[in-house]
């Protein structure tokens, strides 16, 4: 190998570990649950938030309450029946489809129950109790705010 060639793939081997070394706290910072805010308010979920098929899937049960609804949960059939105000809230692990009051909504993965919690895609919560809900990738933070009616 000519001394052209040593240094040439010296820097290549150089600049690849700068770029690793670069990438390793973006991906530990990756490995991190998102920080909650409901109404402003930051909670800590019995479980962390986490993305499926390009989904961020949250626990339903403590955004929900943390939103006023009360929750039941039926261990035979694996249901839930929520309720917040005048809406009734209805879905079954497993599956994609789930009511809320006489309306099905289309979930676009299914609910799972995961070591005990139920986790459902974040867009659900904001169909299904009115709120807006966003996830900011960049500051690894989900907000999830009532709409306010006018």
């Amino acid at each position: 190998m000519s001394t052209y060639q040593s240094k040439k793939a010296a820097g290549l081997l150089l600049a690849g570990i700068l770029i690793a070394g670069a990438a390793a706290p973006a991906a530990e910072a990756a490995k991190e649950a998102p920080k909650v805010l409901v109404n402003g308010v930051n909670y800590a979920l019995d479980k962390e938030p986490l993305v499926k098929d390009g989904r961020t899937l949250v626990p339903l049960r403590g955004i929900f309450e943390a939103l006023g609804a009360t929750v039941d949960w039926d261990q035979y059939e694996q249901t839930i029946t929520a309720t917040r105000g005048k809406n009734e809230i209805f879905l079954q692990v497993n599956k994609t489809k789930a009511k809320v009051n006489d309306m099905e909504i289309e979930l676009s993965v299914p609910a799972q129950n995961m070591s005990g919690t139920t986790m459902v895609p974040l867009r659900f919560i904001a169909e299904a109790l009115g709120t807006y809900c966003v996830y900011y990738a960049d500051q690894n933070l989900i907000t999830i705010t009532d709409r306010v009616e006018s």
